[in-house]
């Protein structure tokens, strides 16, 4: 599978070195915000997942990732495991614990085990409450009640559900439809559009703040738009990437709050930053990216 690191080498260094500056100057301005439905507060749109720097983890990379992630209005990094801890420690050495939006996975079915996960992420981050508690359908849906229970017990902000497949967008929709569920995340991108038919306008509809995996569908994205020249109408919403292609393709869904991009490299964060930075394509453009990218497949 080529990666982005193969793919920019595919295209050529001359081709990278005309992109940089554009690059350079969209990084000098902070990522758009958007509002979390039923509340004042607002996130970044583009986030991050589950970096390798972040579960090896490489405290060092993981600085470096992170300061510039805040730089440039970064908040939300989804995180499991161990990388939480990881995350709220860098971020408080950072200074920027308020800054980080933490969305940590909990296991419904163990509360007391998950409780005391939670206390521990929340004394390191120093907050009093943590930010997001979300886990997988699989999980969730039969310990919905428990999850309900940590948010009225301030142990957590918002809870939710998380998945990457379109087989459990049912389970996820029966878990919306109750009107207690925070946040949803889902797989979205120009090849893979499911949730545009069922999960995102039922959480419009109910008030659930979408946030989105896989917009590069775990790498392959970039063997598919080897070689190709962006088209020229891509300057029309401000885009210098394929990257950048797929990021704002999702973002101009309303019901999207925020991409999470997985990356332990400075250049690609600072592209894929840019995909949250300028306009955003119209819904005849997004048919047109659409049909585009899936006449490369």
């Amino acid at each position: 599978m080529t990666n982005r690191r193969e793919f920019l080498r595919g295209t050529g260094a001359a081709a990278f070195a005309t992109l940089a500056p554009q690059l350079s100057v969209a990084a000098q301005r902070k990522v758009a915000t958007r509002r979390i439905p039923g509340s004042d507060e607002r996130l970044a749109v583009v986030g991050l997942g589950n970096s390798s720097v972040f579960r090896q983890p490489d405290s060092g990379a993981s600085k470096q990732l992170l300061q510039t992630f805040f730089e440039h209005g970064g908040g939300y990094i989804d995180c499991r495991g161990d990388s939480a801890f990881h995350v709220a420690a860098v971020a408080k050495t950072l200074g920027r614990s308020n800054n980080a939006f933490l969305g940590g996975y909990f296991n419904g079915g163990d509360p007391a085990g998950s409780e005391t996960t939670a206390q521990r992420l929340r004394a390191i981050k120093g907050t009093k409450s943590l930010d997001l508690m979300h886990t997988v359908p699989e999980d969730g849906v039969p310990n919905w009640d428990v999850f309900r229970r940590w948010k009225d017990d301030g142990l957590t902000r918002f809870i939710g559900l998380a998945r990457h497949k379109a087989t459990y967008y049912e389970a996820m929709m029966k878990v919306m439809s109750t009107g207690t569920m925070d946040f949803v995340q889902v797989n979205l991108s120009p090849l893979e559009t499911e949730a545009e038919d069922r999960i995102l306008p039922m959480a419009m509809e109910h008030g659930v703040a979408v946030t989105t995996n896989r917009p590069f569908i775990n790498g392959r994205y970039f063997p598919i738009v080897k070689g190709r020249a962006l088209p020229a109408w891509a300057v029309e919403f401000d885009c210098t990437s394929w990257a950048q292609f797929s990021i704002k393709y999702i973002l101009s869904h309303p019901a999207v709050v925020c991409v999470l991009t997985e990356t332990s490299k400075q250049k690609h964060l600072l592209d894929n930053l840019g995909g949250g930075i300028g306009r955003l394509p119209d819904e005849k453009t997004r048919k047109k990216m659409r049909d585009l990218v899936k006449s490369f497949s």
